[in-house]
């Protein structure tokens, strides 16, 4: 692998992103989008409270920002394609261990592990992996294996509505355990291999007195807590109407059948949104996609708030919110690296991963608090409020900018 790279390192790299872009497809389906896709199966054949099977997403989300940073930190140590193969592997285990779980302890004990796994594979370890392998030019690399992962929603939804209805959910779990730890994680083990061999003797471990110094610069910034704020607000946004969305829309009068094909339509909405910002990313500014994204998912809610019964509305929020929603993928380590820098990036987006985790960790269980407060009547206004704040952070970071800007130079 590294003779290859060294005498074909442009088609090594290409490759390495292909893989990359298959194994984060396979991987986000089998781990992450799994939850939302089963969710119905497991109230029904379990017997568990909504709240209850909530907390798991919301336990695994949390150890994933946990182990954001100690994976940010290997990845800046040299170590990135161990750290995205074994973790892939681990989520593979851990949900084969789900997969026959018949108590909520192991259910939830299951998730936890899962959720490690996901802050060690899953977008923001490997995005880290690849902007240190291909610096400058890792964002149309990054653009790449979202477009590809993009479809990961639409695998899990429909792979696991197929296989439940021809066995049952334990048997889709298990065929997703397969997928995750035979197929993803070799690949992305391989893909990033294959980056670092291609970078040569420009990827060279950050010695950890640089990465630390790195860190607490950003950490002084105040685009650091901007960027720190308004993604976890986007998340609780998303994480809530993404893993509530089936009981939401059968709760509507929506058949369950129509349902799967709106949940599945967003994530082909989030590649389309990435294909329009490719071709007018270089007439359009990072922060102005990103209050477009913003806004975008706040439109997103007021069409699903009128929807009631309608499929046609039903489906243009799945529009807005997977189009809006898929160009945070891209923005966000491009933000990350344009106001805070590609020194010690590993550690800083790990740190900056972990409120955003942590919003995705609690937006499945304030989603169940909400509706149990007020229905999905209320699940939905709020969501939109919590894009709007987004909003305001966005804007924050424009100022915070402008201001650093205006400042003279000593």
């Amino acid at each position: 692998m590294a003779a290859y790279a060294a005498t074909r390192p442009a088609r090594a790299s290409s490759l390495g992103v292909w893989l990359l872009g298959i194994g984060e497809t396979i991987i986000w389906a089998c781990i992450f989008y799994v939850f939302a896709a089963l969710l119905l199966a497991w109230e029904r054949d379990l017997g568990w409270s909504k709240t209850d099977l909530t907390l798991g997403l919301t336990l695994a989300i949390l150890a994933a920002a946990g182990a954001s940073p100690v994976a940010g930190r290997l990845i800046d140590a040299g170590h990135g394609r161990r750290v995205l193969g074994i973790g892939a592997l681990i989520g593979g285990l851990a949900l084969a261990v789900l997969s026959q779980a018949e108590s909520l302890p192991v259910y939830l004990g299951a998730w936890i592990v899962m959720g490690a796994a996901q802050g060690f594979c899953l977008y923001e370890p490997c995005f880290s992996v690849v902007t240190r392998a291909k610096g400058a030019e890792a964002r149309p690399a990054i653009t790449r294996i979202t477009l590809m992962a993009g479809f990961a929603s639409t695998v899990s939804f429909l792979s696991a509505a197929a296989l439940t209805e021809a066995f049952d959910w334990r048997i889709a779990a298990l065929v997703f355990a397969v997928a995750a730890a035979g197929l993803a994680a070799p690949m992305l083990y391989i893909g990033a291999s294959l980056l670092e061999a291609a970078a040569g003797e420009l990827l060279r471990p950050t010695p950890k007195a640089e990465n630390r110094a790195a860190l607490m610069a950003a950490l002084r910034k105040p685009q650091f807590w901007m960027i720190a704020l308004a993604f976890p607000l986007m998340a609780l946004n998303h994480g809530i109407l993404l893993n509530h969305i089936m009981p939401l829309l059968t709760e509507r009068s929506i058949p369950e059948t129509t349902a799967v094909l709106v949940a599945s339509t967003i994530g082909p909405m989030q590649v389309t949104g990435r294909v329009l910002l490719s071709l007018v990313e270089q007439r359009v500014s990072t922060l102005a996609v990103t209050g477009f994204a913003f806004c975008g998912v706040v439109i997103a809610s007021g069409l699903l708030l009128l929807a009631g019964a309608s499929p046609g509305l039903a489906f243009a929020f799945a529009a807005f919110q997977g189009g809006s929603y898929g160009l945070t993928s891209i923005v966000k380590p491009a933000i990350t690296a344009e106001f805070l820098g590609r020194t010690g990036f590993g550690a800083i987006a790990g740190w900056l991963a972990l409120p955003y985790l942590v919003g995705f960790a609690f937006a499945p269980h304030i989603g169940s608090l909400i509706w149990e407060a007020g229905g999905y009547d209320l699940v939905v206004p709020a969501t939109a409020g919590f894009a709007m704040l987004g909003v305001l952070c966005v804007a924050g970071l424009v100022l915070a900018g402008r201001a650093k800007a205006a400042t003279p130079a000593a």
